[in-house]
């Protein structure tokens, strides 16, 4: 279904060749003719009419167009306003319903048997590390009155939104059906990042360990936030 993913996670949506495309035009011409997977990191909601102008020029030419927030989506206001403004995106007249928010949100293509799951899925951080993270993670900096103790419960939150997901999934009499998960945080602490990073202390703003508890019908996980290119098998 994807011949291509696109995991280079720090992809500039501004950066535009001489036919005005952009490096994501390029690598979704490569993969599945009617669906782009957007995993874009950028903090682009900070100018909200530039980002939904970049969003439009792909809905113009894809059928649909999958947003996963990352966590520069939040910067410059709370939570709260950040998610609110990704709603507003969502309904903009100018991108023809073709824009599909995954926060905490299941897809089903039409036809082949696979179901989308996207959300952040913040990472979580353990005690004895969550100051370290807080001290040198711009977001506890850049998200307003954004807390370690938050960033935690977020990632509760989504991760037991994405099990929930799954066990449904599994219950489902349709039981061909494959399931796709995209996320912005990292499903593990290993092969995800680079070498050089695999005993730093605030690794785990990164990544959480979570394949162990995953559906086996989970066949793709797209992912990014790591700024390191990787595919691997499990």
């Amino acid at each position: 279904m994807v011949e291509m993913l696109l995991s280079r996670s720090d992809v500039d949506p501004d950066e535009e060749d001489i036919s005005s495309q952009t490096p994501l035009y390029f690598a979704a011409q490569i993969g599945h003719e009617d669906i782009v997977r957007l995993l874009h990191v950028h903090g682009a909601n900070v100018d909200y009419d530039d980002y939904r102008d970049f969003i439009q020029k792909q809905t113009n030419q894809f059928e649909l167009v999958f947003l996963v927030l990352g966590n520069h989506k939040f910067y410059n206001g709370t939570f709260t306003a950040g998610l609110e403004k990704a709603r507003q995106l969502e309904q903009e007249p100018s991108l023809n319903g073709r824009l599909v928010l995954l926060h905490q949100k299941r897809y089903n293509i039409p036809g082949p048997g696979v179901t989308i799951l996207g959300c952040t899925l913040w990472s979580k951080l353990p005690p004895d590390s969550a100051e370290t993270v807080r001290s040198r993670v711009q977001d506890f900096k850049q998200i307003e009155d954004w807390t370690a103790h938050d960033h935690s419960v977020a990632h509760v939150s989504d991760l037991a939104w994405l099990l929930e997901e799954m066990r449904q999934v599994d219950g489902e009499a349709e039981n061909s059906k494959s399931v796709l998960v995209a996320t912005h945080h990292a499903p593990s602490l290993q092969r995800t990042s680079s070498p050089q990073y695999a005993q730093s202390p605030w690794r785990f703003a990164f990544a959480t360990d979570v394949l162990s508890q995953v559906s086996s019908r989970v066949r793709i996980w797209l992912f990014g936030h790591t700024h390191y290119t990787t595919d691997s098998k499990k």
